[in-house]
């Protein structure tokens, strides 16, 4: 840059040249870093939170999320005889089962077994009371069964299963085979199996991380052949409604379907998931049920212990004084 300044014997101008002004430093990159996945931790809280937020939805956005939750896993069966079916293998059917729990994780809706874990946590974690439980899951089991019902006539009226009805009925009737108890407990490792694919779900930042994290857990309770009872409200209806074949010529009934499958299922299920996880993990993670045990033990062992230790500390305080006045003993005969 130059400035004109006057001066000389001709009244000229003579130039100036300024310094070059120095260009402020560039601003200090901001480095945030982000986890790929919560702690186990953080993802307990999540569901805590998950389950005191399901007590806001009104009645109406209850009961259009468990329809489309009931329809999301009737796609993710109807995906799985399919593969069963055409390849052969459970493993190919494992492998697609999982597309209904991924479709719920990521467009939302409202899952019966899902909800048992949720609502568990919240009541554990004093932030929601048994009757929110009660209502939460209760409405998501009803819904869920009526959007089974609905996929069951859809697929129905649109042929999805003609001349391929064994598809079905192979699993449906496997199912019926079922004893009561064994129902029960495949329920058990069914929803604790869910919960899990909801847990590492949950825990996981990007598209990809919850599609792992859905599909392992679910893929293995396939392969194993456990026991959803939402799952169930499509397969062994659709079986129902399908007609009877040379391979199966004996149709199911309703009732024995309610009595021997959905009901055992149903109350395993809620173990699997509000236990075997939710009262598991809040143990581990939680607050309240470590609070609850150190009330526990205060009230029963710890009684004991503080009878048994008042009079040891009696006996160590009386011979207190006397440890303490040979030292002084010592050195007053050395002196």
């Amino acid at each position: 840059m130059y400035s004109a300044s006057a001066g000389g014997s001709d009244g000229g101008y003579a130039a100036k040249v300024l310094p070059t002004p120095v260009p402020p430093p560039p601003p200090a990159p901001i480095i945030v870093q982000v986890q790929a996945s919560l702690t186990p931790a953080e993802v307990y809280w999540k569901l805590v939170d998950a389950g005191t937020a399901k007590m806001k939805l009104s009645w109406f956005k209850l009961a259009v999320g468990g329809i489309l939750a009931g329809m999301y896993v009737s796609f993710g069966f109807t995906f799985c005889c399919v593969s069963i079916g055409l390849l052969g293998n459970t493993i190919y059917g494992a492998l697609a089962f999982p597309v209904g729990l991924f479709l719920i994780i990521l467009c939302g809706a409202e899952l019966y077994t899902g909800n048992t874990c949720y609502m568990f946590t919240a009541n554990i974690e004093r932030k929601a009371a048994l009757w929110h439980h009660i209502k939460i899951c209760t409405s998501a089991w009803a819904w869920n069964l009526v959007g089974s019902l609905i996929m069951v006539q859809l697929e129905y009226v649109a042929q999805i299963w003609y001349k391929r009805e064994n598809y079905v009925h192979d699993i449906a009737h496997k199912k019926m085979s079922l004893e009561w108890h064994v129902v029960l407990v495949r329920a058990i490792f069914a929803n604790w199996l869910v919960n899990l694919a909801v847990y590492q779900a949950v825990a996981a930042r990007d598209v990809i991380g919850k599609a792992i994290g859905c599909w392992t857990p679910i893929t293995t309770f396939v392969a194993i052949g456990l026991e959803h009872c939402i799952a169930n409200m499509w397969v062994i209806p659709m079986s129902i409604y399908l007609p009877p074949t040379d391979k199966w010529p004996v149709t199911i009934t309703w009732r024995d379907f309610v009595a021997k499958n959905l009901i055992p299922a149903t109350i395993g299920n809620w173990i699997g998931g509000a236990i075997m996880v939710g009262a598991l993990n809040a143990a581990f993670h939680g607050t309240k049920i470590n609070e609850w045990k150190d009330q526990a033990y205060d009230m029963t062992v710890g009684k004991i212990v503080k009878k048994v230790e008042d009079p040891l500390d009696s006996v160590v305080d009386m011979a207190a004084p006397a440890c303490l006045s040979k030292p002084t003993h010592v050195q007053t005969e050395q002196s």
